[in-house]
């Protein structure tokens, strides 16, 4: 049993590494298009646009998702029963998304704007709702190859739009909508969902039960929302468009360490799910938190040693300069990755108001910290308020999580850690290229020494798959 929950967990994280791997690297590659072919203005206004639309996502559809993945995981209610429920979300969803086409066309100023925008939020609501379905049950290379699709047909009509015809802005907007049309085609068809769409199912008190338990997750959604996105309309309206462009491109990087972790996310959620009533729960908690810290430490300490000539020696000019802010967001996504860790434990025990209640402190004190350092600080301010929000929302769930399952953390280590990180980030930004170089190797020795059993662990098992297979 114990091997094979965690063979289990090691094949899922697997399954999802290679198409999100496959995915941000397409995407990452053709960053220094963008950077060339658009303004730090247009590149500003994109992330709004779509900054804009994943504030939406959740109010549309209820986060029924959540609810879809933990009731048909957990074997509580029958699939057909879901995913008609679902449905009915969707369509009354799409519905009120429609009427306020008129609110989207006094927003973005332009019908095309508004057109645009209310096409690919419909669609993405689809794709956000039922590719998770794929993951429910058991199609997990299904749910992975329509994300390498997606951003195969996303890049593939970028070059062409912009490149090719120059449409700018507009071609970028463009070939998303297209892509999110493809991804509905991909569902309907190799998920089977056309034979599952029906409000044939629809139960009221099922309806009932499974908003209950999404629904909390909206303003939760929205708090991680304001934490992850609002700091660019903070930025828009102190600095401007430009140094919201630069702002985004920053967080490029830091975006790898949460695909990273995404992808072991997506299968920690599936197994802490089904390992919900087991009797040994807290000893696999521990063990699979030793390991991906270790992990998530290494990931974050080479990125910060490499971020400084990769954005200088890639990007454009116009740029490059953003390196500078992403030693700091490195930090604030390693405590985003450790409450979102913790906070699956809200899912399992249907306790998900306090998932809000949690990210609403943290988005709270992001936006004030925020509002007090950007006019000191400029754009650092920003990424250090960030910082301190997902901090706070990671505490406060490491605590709840040892409350409810009496989950032991390795304190000193875990404080070391960060402690090594930090310092690292602290003289990547202000010191030279030697100071860089050495604090990198310093903080990876570190970082080894204090992870050595798991390092020896990881590399055992390893060596043993190796030796397996010759």
């Amino acid at each position: 049993m114990r091997e094979n929950r965690y063979s289990k967990l090691v094949k899922n994280t697997a399954i999802f590494a290679i198409g999100s791997f496959s995915t941000k690297i397409l995407n990452f590659l053709i960053v220094p298009l963008y950077t060339y072919v658009l303004t730090t203005e247009e590149y500003g206004r994109i992330d709004l646009f779509t900054t804009t639309i994943s504030f939406m996502l959740p109010v549309i559809t209820l986060s029924i998702q959540e609810a879809m993945i933990r009731y048909i995981l957990g074997n509580e209610i029958d699939e057909e029963t879901v995913v008609s429920n679902c449905w009915a979300v969707y369509v009354v969803g799409s519905l009120i998304s429609i009427c306020l086409y008129p609110m989207y066309k006094l927003y973005f100023k332009t019908s095309a704007l508004a057109l645009v925008f209310t096409s690919s939020l419909l669609l993405q609501s689809f794709n956000t709702m039922f590719e998770h379905y794929l993951r429910c049950i058991g199609k997990n290379v299904a749910y992975t190859v329509k994300g390498i699709l997606g951003t195969i047909v996303t890049l593939s009509l970028n070059v062409v739009f912009l490149l090719g015809l120059r449409w700018g802005m507009m071609g970028y907007l463009y070939a998303s909508v297209i892509s999110q049309i493809v991804g509905v085609i991909y569902l309907l068809t190799i998920g089977k969902l056309w034979r599952r769409l029906t409000f044939r199912y629809v139960k009221r008190d099922i309806l009932k039960k499974m908003i209950s338990f999404s629904v909390p997750l909206i303003p939760n959604s929205l708090m991680w929302w304001i934490m992850s996105a609002g700091d660019k309309y903070i930025i828009n309206y102190f600095l401007g468009d430009s140094a919201n462009g630069l702002y985004s491109l920053a967080l490029k990087i830091p975006t790898i360490i949460t695909l990273v972790y995404s992808i072991f996310f997506q299968a920690w959620q599936m197994s802490a799910i089904e390992e919900n009533n087991s009797e040994s729960r807290k000893r696999f908690y521990e063990n699979v938190f030793k390991l991906t810290n270790a992990l998530l430490a290494g990931l974050i300490v080479c990125i910060i040693a490499g971020v400084k000539p990769l954005y200088v020696l890639v990007m454009s000019d116009r740029f490059s300069p953003a390196w500078i802010y992403v030693p700091v967001l490195c930090v604030s996504t390693a405590f985003n990755c450790q409450a979102s860790f913790f906070g699956v434990v809200y899912t399992t025990s249907e306790k998900t108001s306090k998932a809000f209640v949690t990210t609403a402190l943290g988005a709270a004190m992001n936006l004030c910290f925020n509002f007090l350092l950007i006019r000191p600080l400029g754009l650092q301010g920003v990424a250090i308020g960030t910082c301190l929000g997902y901090a706070v929302v990671c505490l406060i769930r490491a605590n709840d999580t040892k409350k409810e399952i009496h989950m032991e953390f390795d304190l000193v280590r875990t404080v070391l850690t960060i402690l090594v990180i930090i310092i690292q980030c602290a003289v990547t930004i202000i010191g030279g290229n030697v100071a860089i170089a050495m604090a990198g190797g310093s903080a990876a020795i570190a970082i080894i020494l204090l992870y050595r059993n798991e390092v020896i662990e990881i590399y055992n098992k390893i060596v043993g798959l190796i030796r397996q297979k010759g």
